[in-house]
């Protein structure tokens, strides 16, 4: 086969207009992507190889025979340059690809151009071994030489790293890794054939179609698996194996990516069904939770699940940047907590309520206490404070039992909590002794909830295992009479009231005056 050739031109043609197509599609879809300009470039430099050996096999018009076929070696000596520089990029290694390098990478190229372009002048391209009429260059002199060892050297690194980077990936980065060794070994399969002589075209060069196919290859991981999106920055044996759950988004809210944790947890069969997806459509159950973080680039916060919580979820956003800090996605990672908070929740209460009636501890009340009387203050709003205890409680613990006793503490504070306000602080002050903080109460209004209290405690015998134990309660009432009164000074005037209320027989609510002070 000899030039002209319009079949083989045509199918060089359709290779090179499908190459161009990818890399505008490239350029549409994922240019802000790492590594898809390289890619993009890679593209464009094999549609120019292509499309110039296209012309040359067409017979097109050209200053001299060899013009177009030399024009290949533009393309010719970019393709391995930027295969390395992907691969670079997609492995562990993008942080090697800063401009010293690329500049250092691109001498070879210039001079070998140079070199075949000036070969008249200094015969060290072709060496003097260019025969009339051949389709392709298959021998030269000690610059084509050194130019093969150079670009199969490229090769052969991104080779090695793709392969190492497979064997170490797991999941679908290894699904990924797996379309760049197809491409990479159809380029190695071609270089093959070509060495052994059995070469499907005479007198012509197929190394175009092979190095084609690989960036095709290299473009459908792109494309299929969003490969430059975040997963090289996200996906690693780490990720494959946390214990936490991991997604990984692209910029455009597409799930790039999920560990073992997210696939078991949301019975994911097949993890194709939800890659390439956006958020919302792979994961409708979460619908109410990916409205409130869609648009959220970094946070913290804790999600408990069900109402009441079941279950807690410690939740990381992240953001994830390229190398020029240009936002390519966001990854979100939770941790269950669930034994932990609920370990929080009961130490919580052991240091807030009463172990025995589950009503707030007096350390608590004051703690709450001293913050809401600055308040009132602030605000001007009136206060009220009630201590009350059970009327004769020590005969109930000497007749029936401790363990009766706390049966009637414990249901005495429920008719408490069934009349108190929500507002209000209700805590078990010590023994058979309570205390009430009423916010935003006057006097009278104090006093007209220890009646109906009263009233509803005297109405609500307590039965304990078979017991019908009637009790009643006493009272001492306070208010804050100015601005300098402390806690210590109300309770103070409540426990007055209450000391003459069981002066008084009992059963019955007091309010503080001065002439009520035991000094």
């Amino acid at each position: 086969m000899s030039p002209p050739n319009i079949y083989y031109s045509a199918a060089l043609s359709v290779a090179g207009i499908i190459c161009f197509i990818v890399a505008a599609v490239i350029w549409q879809m994922r240019r802000a992507s790492a590594g898809a300009v390289s890619l993009m470039i890679l593209m464009l430099a094999l549609s120019w190889w292509d499309l110039t050996y296209a012309l040359f096999w067409a017979g097109a018009p050209a200053p001299s025979y060899y013009f177009w076929l030399d024009s290949t070696y533009v393309g010719v000596v970019i393709v391995p340059l930027v295969v390395f520089v992907f691969t670079l990029q997609l492995t562990r290694y993008g942080h090697w690809v800063k401009r010293p390098l690329i500049l250092a990478l691109c001498v070879e190229p210039v001079l070998v151009l140079f070199f075949l372009f000036t070969d008249p002048w200094f015969n060290l391209f072709f060496g003097g071994k260019r025969l009339p009429g051949m389709g392709m260059i298959p021998n030269g002199g000690p610059i084509f030489w050194a130019n093969i060892v150079y670009s199969y050297g490229l090769v052969l690194f991104s080779t090695i790293l793709i392969v190492r980077s497979f064997w170490e990936a797991v999941g679908l980065y290894r699904k990924q890794l797996s379309w760049l060794l197809i491409g990479i070994g159809v380029s190695w399969l071609n270089s093959l054939i070509f060495i052994v002589g059995l070469r499907p075209f005479p007198n012509a060069d197929n190394t175009p179609f092979s190095f084609s196919i690989l960036g095709i290859a290299f473009t459908f991981a792109l494309l299929r698996y969003h490969l430059l999106d975040v997963v090289p920055i996200a996906r690693d044996k780490l990720i494959e194996s946390m214990s936490e759950g991991v997604i990984v988004l692209d910029a455009q809210s597409r799930v790039v990516d999920v560990n073992p944790v997210v696939q078991k947890e949301m019975n994911l069969s097949l993890l194709d069904s939800v890659i390439g997806q956006p958020i919302e459509k792979a994961f409708p159950q979460w619908i109410e939770f990916i409205k409130a973080f869609r648009d959220v680039n970094e946070a913290q916060v804790e999600i408990p699940i069900g109402d009441p919580p079941r279950r807690y979820l410690d939740l990381r956003i992240s953001p994830l940047a390229d190398n020029r800090h240009h936002l390519i996605g966001r990854l979100f990672v939770w941790r269950d907590i669930t034994e932990l908070k609920f370990a929080q929740i009961e130490l919580h209460e052991l240091a807030t309520q009463d172990s025995l009636t589950q009503a707030f501890n007096r350390r608590h009340f004051v703690e709450l206490a001293n913050q809401e009387l600055p308040r009132s203050i602030r605000f001007k709003y009136p206060l009220a404070l009630i201590l009350l205890d059970i009327d004769n409680f020590k005969n109930i613990n000497d007749h029936y039992g401790h363990l009766v006793g706390d049966q009637v503490l414990a249901a005495f504070v429920k008719i408490c909590q069934r009349n108190i306000r929500g507002p209000d602080l209700f805590a078990r002050w010590g023994g058979d002794e309570f205390i009430f903080l009423l916010r935003e109460t006057v006097l009278e209004q104090a006093s007209q909830f220890a009646e109906r209290l009263s009233a509803a405690v005297t109405q609500s015998p307590i039965l304990v295992e078979d017991l019908n134990i009637p009790i009643t309660i006493s009272l001492g009432i306070s208010t804050m009479a100015s601005e300098k009164d402390t806690l210590e000074i109300i309770v103070a005037r409540a426990d007055e009231a209450l000391y003459a209320a069981k002066e008084a027989g009992r059963n019955r609510a007091v309010i503080w005056n001065a002439q009520l002070n035991r000094d």
